[in-house]
């Protein structure tokens, strides 16, 4: 076989090795490249074979770079397999962490959180799928809720990226237990030379200087490259804007995942299982825990057996809850545990089915664009585009989301009328979170947004400010298919000449349809948004179907009342997710 084809065929791994994507370097450390143009890859692995065949360099490299001294010695017959054994610290990390089982790890978003609000994404390393083995994560610190400081640093400036390799079960614990997000777990379809070469390479790149850049150079973009060392075309997605979600997705529509599982959070069990319990069991129960003395009747004998199942579970997440909210001993917990356990042969045979329930590789992608007109009955129609490079809106699909909520950043809003291009808004940052209220646990709803908005809901007037705004509330499920919701929000607006306040009150519901129809309401009224002292009502209804693949198309209707002012507003809205 000739060099240049031994090359063809190595080249597009050894590309993922050294992380460049479209003719672009990843990673900008000097020290992780040996040739003046990396991103000729040909000449790159020249450089790399030139240091692995001068017997002055070769064990220095090895011990530097394994993954890459295995991939050339797998691909050209006159480089001799590696010796990993003089490389002391290389030798300790390759007997401490078994690759034999490698899963690709998604812990859900945490919207109250600037460094987790669209969830996480990393590899575990583990012997076998019983075994907790060890979790592999990219990260950058993230301090405080300076939000336009946050983000100019992780678009603009980059800070410093962190590789982490921890015991599986402290990272578990942190995002399941502390931070109350359901974990995610994909075990991959790797063969034994991809799992070997991504341990390998896990070595390389912990003494790299890797900058973290919110869009482009995140844990899902520094995972995705490490998966891609066993499909090379995942390269194609690495200079999308990528959040963790969209990298589940890919490597499911890849065809990498071979078995998921799924470790739901405390709040997640209670209000999943709490569900299918009557107020009075509910009470009844906490009762029996709160007083250390579980009942043998606890349990409706009488019941159905999936139904009984369904209590046992709740009371055991709720027995969980009542300790770590300190309102029962730990004497308490284990009498509890001990009642409850006399029910584990009983229902040993039994499981809950979570494989189709808020599924996330079933979500809508993490990025759109929209499209549509709007129009009312004293001005011309206009032409409206907005682009959403991150994350999701009111309007999406929430049914496979741990709740309706909406996590809007950098969002871009324009116009054209006949006359005039117009910035209708800007949205740096903007969460909605409607967690349905529970007697027993609450559960909060709420709104904080950073906006530049010209105001749009009266043509003629031109209420150009920049706002930051914040609610707090409740929101309650009707049944499976209707939530509504009611907050009390605060704005703090400026001018070019002055500054205010304003204060509303905002109630809203969504209902969901069969044939993938949805369908959002909202009516609000607001003191002062203009510096006026006026009231403005507002009342908006919008139907939205969801049946199409990656796609999504609103109707729209508003009407907006301001002391003598009154509008009704129409909008049509084609939207695109990518």
């Amino acid at each position: 076989m000739s060099k240049s084809h031994e090359v063809q065929n190595t080249s597009s791994t050894f590309a993922t090795l050294l992380h460049v994507s479209d003719e672009q370097l990843n990673i900008q450390d000097p020290g992780f490249y040996f040739s003046s143009n990396p991103t000729d890859i040909e000449a790159e692995i020249d450089a790399n074979i030139a240091q692995l065949t001068q017997p002055e360099h070769a064990q220095d490299y090895i011990c530097r770079f394994p993954a890459r001294a295995q991939l050339l010695a797998e691909s050209y017959s006159y480089i001799p397999q590696p010796d990993f054994s003089p490389c002391g610290e290389l030798q300790t990390y390759l007997d401490a962490v078994s690759a034999n089982s490698i899963s690709l790890v998604y812990a859900s978003e945490n919207l109250l959180s600037p460094s987790s609000f669209m969830g996480h994404a990393f590899i575990k390393l583990s012997e076998n799928t019983q075994d907790p083995g060890h979790a592999v994560s990219f990260f950058t610190e993230v301090a405080g809720f300076n939000l336009p400081k946050i983000m100019f640093d992780s678009l603009v400036v980059g800070k410093e990226g962190y590789f982490m390799v921890s015991p599986y079960r402290e990272s578990l614990e942190h995002y399941k237990g502390i931070e109350g997000r359901n974990v995610y777990e994909y075990q991959l379809n790797l063969s034994e030379k991809d799992k070997q070469l991504i341990k390998l390479h896990l070595w390389e790149l912990k003494d790299t200087k890797i900058d973290y850049y919110f869009h482009n150079q995140n844990c899902a973009s520094i995972t995705l490259n490490l998966i891609a060392i066993s499909n090379p075309d995942l390269m194609a997605h690495r200079r999308d804007w990528l959040s963790p979600l969209d990298l589940i997705q890919l490597a499911n529509q890849s065809q990498m995942i071979e078995q998921a599982s799924i470790t739901p959070s405390l709040n997640w069990r209670l209000r999943a299982y709490g569900a299918s319990q009557t107020d009075a069991v509910k009470q009844s129960l906490v009762k029996q825990l709160s007083d250390g003395a579980l009942e043998k009747s606890a349990i409706d004998e009488d019941s159905p057996v999936e139904q009984q199942f369904l209590t046992w579970e709740f009371s055991s997440a709720l027995n969980q809850y009542l300790l770590e909210t300190e309102e029962i001993s730990e004497a308490s917990y284990t009498d509890n545990a001990r009642a409850l356990a006399r029910y584990d042969d009983q229902f040993e045979s039994l499981a809950v089915d979570l494989s189709d329930f808020k599924n996330p590789l079933k979500r809508q992608k993490d990025a759109q664009w929209q499209i549509g007109t709007r129009w009312d009955q004293q001005n011309d129609p206009e032409l409206t585009a907005t682009w959403l490079p991150a994350s999701h809106t009111l309007k999406d699909d929430n049914r496979n989301a741990f709740s309706e909520s909406s996590l809007e950043l950098m969002k871009i809003s324009v116009s054209a009328s006949r006359n005039a291009l117009r910035l209708d808004n800007f949205t740096l940052y903007a969460i909605n979170s409607y967690i349905p209220y529970d007697p027993l646990f609450g559960g909060w709803s709420g709104k904080f947004s950073v906006q530049w908005d010209r105001g749009t809901d009266f043509a003629e007037r031109d209420n150009k400010r920049l706002f930051v705004s914040g609610g707090l509330g409740l929101s309650h499920t009707v049944n499976n298919a209707v939530q509504v919701y009611a907050t009390v929000d605060t704005e703090l607006s400026a001018s070019s000449d002055k500054v205010w306040g304003a204060f509303a009150i905002d109630t809203g519901l969504f209902s969901y349809f069969r044939q993938d129809v949805k369908i959002s309401l909202s009516a609000n009224t607001v003191w002062n948004q203009y510096a006026d002292s006026n009231f403005k009502h507002k009342a908006s209804a919008t139907l939205t179907y969801l049946g199409l693949e990656d796609t999504a198309i609103d109707l729209g209707a508003q009407y907006a009342d301001l002391a003598e002012l009154h509008e009704t507003q129409f909008n049509v809205m084609f939207r695109r997710y990518y």
